[in-house]
Protein backbone atom coordinates (compact mmCIF):
# COMPACT_ATOMS: atom_id res chain seq x y z
CA UNK A 1 0.00 0.00 0.00
CA UNK A 2 2.53 2.40 1.02
CA UNK A 3 4.80 1.74 -1.90
CA UNK A 4 1.40 2.27 -4.41
CA UNK A 5 1.06 5.60 -2.86
CA UNK A 6 4.56 6.57 -2.87
CA UNK A 7 4.59 5.63 -6.61
CA UNK A 8 0.92 7.87 -7.19
CA UNK A 9 2.54 11.06 -5.43
CA UNK A 10 5.92 10.34 -7.74
CA UNK A 11 3.84 9.93 -10.80
CA UNK A 12 1.91 13.06 -10.15
CA UNK A 13 4.70 15.45 -8.97
CA UNK A 14 6.25 13.95 -12.53
CA UNK A 15 2.87 15.04 -14.43
CA UNK A 16 2.95 18.07 -12.77
CA UNK A 17 6.85 18.95 -13.80
CA UNK A 18 6.26 18.25 -17.48
CA UNK A 19 2.77 20.01 -17.48
CA UNK A 20 4.61 23.33 -16.45
CA UNK A 21 7.38 22.77 -18.78
CA UNK A 22 4.99 22.85 -21.77
CA UNK A 23 2.92 25.94 -20.58
CA UNK A 24 6.18 27.92 -20.24
CA UNK A 25 7.14 28.26 -23.97
CA UNK A 26 8.81 31.43 -24.71
CA UNK A 27 6.32 34.21 -24.96
CA UNK A 28 6.42 36.38 -27.49
CA UNK A 29 7.88 39.52 -26.69
CA UNK A 30 6.23 43.25 -26.40
CA UNK A 31 7.22 44.41 -29.53
CA UNK A 32 5.61 48.42 -30.38
CA UNK A 33 6.37 50.11 -33.56
CA UNK A 34 6.56 54.08 -33.38
CA UNK A 35 6.55 55.30 -37.10
CA UNK A 36 6.49 59.15 -38.35
CA UNK A 37 7.16 61.07 -41.51
CA UNK A 38 8.33 64.71 -41.89
CA UNK A 39 8.92 66.49 -45.20
CA UNK A 40 11.14 69.22 -45.52
CA UNK A 41 10.76 72.32 -47.85
CA UNK A 42 14.27 73.63 -49.81
CA UNK A 43 14.75 77.06 -48.96
CA UNK A 44 13.14 80.03 -47.28
CA UNK A 45 9.74 79.64 -46.80
CA UNK A 46 7.56 81.25 -49.25
CA UNK A 47 5.76 84.39 -49.44
CA UNK A 48 2.42 85.16 -50.99
CA UNK A 49 2.58 86.55 -54.54
CA UNK A 50 -0.05 89.75 -54.72
CA UNK A 51 -1.00 90.09 -58.16
CA UNK A 52 -2.65 93.63 -59.85
CA UNK A 53 -6.07 94.27 -58.38
CA UNK A 54 -4.75 92.89 -54.96
CA UNK A 55 -5.50 89.11 -55.30
CA UNK A 56 -3.11 86.97 -53.36
CA UNK A 57 -1.81 83.81 -54.70
CA UNK A 58 -0.06 81.25 -52.58
CA UNK A 59 2.61 79.95 -53.55
CA UNK A 60 3.36 75.91 -54.55
CA UNK A 61 5.49 74.72 -51.69
CA UNK A 62 7.40 71.58 -53.46
CA UNK A 63 8.60 69.18 -51.09
CA UNK A 64 11.89 67.17 -50.56
CA UNK A 65 11.23 63.51 -50.31
CA UNK A 66 10.22 62.53 -47.03
CA UNK A 67 12.80 61.40 -43.92
CA UNK A 68 11.02 58.86 -41.63
CA UNK A 69 11.54 58.31 -38.29
CA UNK A 70 11.38 54.61 -36.88
CA UNK A 71 11.40 53.51 -33.19
CA UNK A 72 10.60 49.70 -31.92
CA UNK A 73 10.42 49.45 -28.22
CA UNK A 74 11.29 45.92 -27.13
CA UNK A 75 10.94 44.32 -24.29
CA UNK A 76 13.10 41.37 -23.37
CA UNK A 77 14.70 41.36 -26.64
CA UNK A 78 18.28 41.44 -26.37
CA UNK A 79 19.46 41.13 -29.87
CA UNK A 80 17.49 42.21 -32.90
CA UNK A 81 18.45 41.82 -36.38
CA UNK A 82 15.86 43.51 -39.45
CA UNK A 83 15.43 41.18 -42.13
CA UNK A 84 13.84 43.56 -44.27
CA UNK A 85 11.61 46.90 -44.70
CA UNK A 86 8.72 48.24 -46.59
CA UNK A 87 8.16 51.88 -46.77
CA UNK A 88 4.73 52.30 -49.00
CA UNK A 89 5.55 48.81 -50.85
CA UNK A 90 9.07 49.53 -51.28
CA UNK A 91 11.35 47.58 -49.98
CA UNK A 92 14.63 49.05 -48.33
CA UNK A 93 17.60 48.44 -46.53
CA UNK A 94 18.03 50.11 -43.09
CA UNK A 95 20.55 49.80 -39.46
CA UNK A 96 19.12 49.45 -36.09
CA UNK A 97 20.99 50.81 -33.09
CA UNK A 98 19.68 50.72 -30.00
CA UNK A 99 18.76 54.79 -28.61
CA UNK A 100 20.41 55.18 -25.39
CA UNK A 101 18.73 58.48 -24.25
CA UNK A 102 15.02 58.50 -23.57
CA UNK A 103 12.51 60.22 -23.77
CA UNK A 104 13.45 60.54 -27.70
CA UNK A 105 12.08 64.16 -28.76
CA UNK A 106 12.94 65.79 -32.16
CA UNK A 107 12.95 69.62 -32.62
CA UNK A 108 9.94 71.31 -34.87
CA UNK A 109 10.32 75.07 -34.86
CA UNK A 110 10.04 76.21 -31.24
CA UNK A 111 8.65 73.44 -29.97
CA UNK A 112 10.09 69.77 -29.17
CA UNK A 113 7.80 66.89 -30.02
CA UNK A 114 8.06 63.43 -28.05
CA UNK A 115 8.49 60.84 -30.57
CA UNK A 116 8.97 58.35 -27.92
CA UNK A 117 8.24 58.76 -24.34
CA UNK A 118 10.31 57.61 -21.06
CA UNK A 119 10.41 53.32 -21.18
CA UNK A 120 12.06 51.10 -18.93
CA UNK A 121 12.08 49.53 -22.29
CA UNK A 122 14.97 48.73 -25.04
CA UNK A 123 14.19 51.31 -27.77
CA UNK A 124 16.08 51.24 -31.13
CA UNK A 125 16.29 53.41 -34.10
CA UNK A 126 15.59 51.96 -37.28
CA UNK A 127 17.18 54.02 -40.01
CA UNK A 128 16.44 53.88 -43.67
CA UNK A 129 19.57 53.52 -46.24
CA UNK A 130 18.84 52.94 -49.70
CA UNK A 131 16.24 51.97 -51.50
CA UNK A 132 16.17 48.00 -53.18
CA UNK A 133 16.03 48.08 -57.09
CA UNK A 134 16.59 45.06 -57.94
CA UNK A 135 12.72 44.24 -58.23
CA UNK A 136 12.09 41.71 -55.10
CA UNK A 137 8.96 41.04 -54.30
CA UNK A 138 7.15 40.18 -51.15
CA UNK A 139 6.37 36.45 -50.39
CA UNK A 140 2.45 35.36 -50.20
CA UNK A 141 2.73 35.68 -46.55
CA UNK A 142 3.74 39.37 -46.38
CA UNK A 143 2.50 40.83 -49.66
CA UNK A 144 -0.80 41.42 -48.29
CA UNK A 145 0.10 43.33 -45.13
CA UNK A 146 2.69 45.33 -47.71
CA UNK A 147 0.20 46.47 -49.68
CA UNK A 148 -2.33 47.35 -47.06
CA UNK A 149 -0.14 49.23 -44.62
CA UNK A 150 2.46 52.23 -45.37
CA UNK A 151 5.11 50.39 -43.06
CA UNK A 152 6.18 46.89 -43.04
CA UNK A 153 8.87 45.16 -41.11
CA UNK A 154 10.42 42.30 -40.58
CA UNK A 155 12.74 41.67 -38.12
CA UNK A 156 14.64 38.74 -36.68
CA UNK A 157 16.54 37.57 -32.84
CA UNK A 158 19.31 35.62 -32.09
CA UNK A 159 17.13 32.57 -31.24
CA UNK A 160 15.90 32.79 -35.25
CA UNK A 161 12.30 33.77 -34.10
CA UNK A 162 11.11 36.01 -36.88
CA UNK A 163 8.60 39.37 -36.09
CA UNK A 164 6.38 41.17 -38.10
CA UNK A 165 5.17 44.27 -37.19
CA UNK A 166 3.30 46.96 -39.20
CA UNK A 167 2.28 50.98 -38.95
CA UNK A 168 -0.76 51.61 -41.05
CA UNK A 169 0.05 55.04 -41.41
CA UNK A 170 2.87 57.16 -40.75
CA UNK A 171 2.19 59.80 -38.18
CA UNK A 172 2.73 62.81 -39.88
CA UNK A 173 5.11 65.50 -38.37
CA UNK A 174 5.13 69.19 -38.69
CA UNK A 175 6.77 70.25 -42.14
CA UNK A 176 10.01 71.88 -42.04
CA UNK A 177 11.70 74.48 -43.92
CA UNK A 178 15.45 73.88 -45.24
CA UNK A 179 17.72 70.75 -44.46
Amino acid sequence: MRSSLFTCIVAFLCLTLLANGQTNTPTSPSLRLKAYERVFIDGVAPSPVIEVGGKETKVQLIPTKPVYYIYLIANKVPYIKIERIWIKQQLYTATITKVTSKPVLIESGKQTDTLVRYTDEAVWQITIKDKVTNGTKPKKDIANKVATNELVLRLNDKNGYVYTRVAKIFTKLEPQVGM
